[in-house]
């Protein structure tokens, strides 16, 4: 898909980074331009990814692997500053990219009794993600059905909250320093 959005004048690598144990699952593309990276370290220190697309899944095993892996620092480092990468996130990745993560406890669809030593949706309720959403929240999966529990947790909420379809996902652009919903 990559490749058809750039054209064949520009070769595209990929890896998929498994977050919980920091390997490489797959690699695609050619390595003729740089090697592929061993590991998820080498991924963001050495092989300075363009784009990090984080998907959905269960957003409090992803937010526990963000912490458990030290990944943030690392996160961030790539997607900030003049040759930062865009992030893209749908689902957990772009609540894990707000401000704080609460909204994950709003439809209580993830469960989170699967990290230990937060099993309750309450344990969630002050736990910072990425932040990278320059202080606002966002809730996926935005829909009628979802409007007006969104609309009442809103107004208690301590930041902006964006909302995003099932067919959208959120884009950051550290380089510019925007973002979009797309």
């Amino acid at each position: 898909i990559l490749q058809s959005l750039v054209g064949d004048n520009m070769s595209l690598s990929s890896v998929i980074l498994d977050l919980d144990d920091g390997s490489i699952k797959q690699s695609l593309g050619s390595e003729s331009f740089q090697p592929f990276p061993k590991n998820g370290v080498e991924a963001f220190q050495e092989w300075k990814p363009h784009l990090i697309y984080v998907e959905g899944g269960n957003t409090f095993w992803l937010q526990h692997c963000i912490e458990k892996g030290e990944w943030k620092p690392l996160l961030l480092d790539s997607i900030r500053g003049e040759n930062a990468a865009v992030y893209m996130g749908k689902s957990a990745g772009a609540i894990v990219a707000g401000a704080a993560i609460d909204t994950a406890t709003w439809k209580k669809w993830d469960d989170p009794s699967v990290v230990p030593g937060k099993e309750k949706y309450e344990d969630w309720s002050i736990v910072p993600g990425l932040n990278i959403t320059g202080g606002s929240s966002v809730f996926p999966h935005m829909n009628d059905e979802w409007e007006e529990l969104v609309c009442g947790k809103r107004k208690s909420h301590n930041n902006p909250v964006y909302t995003i379809s099932d067919s959208e996902v959120l884009l950051v652009d550290g380089s510019k320093k925007s973002l979009s919903i797309v």
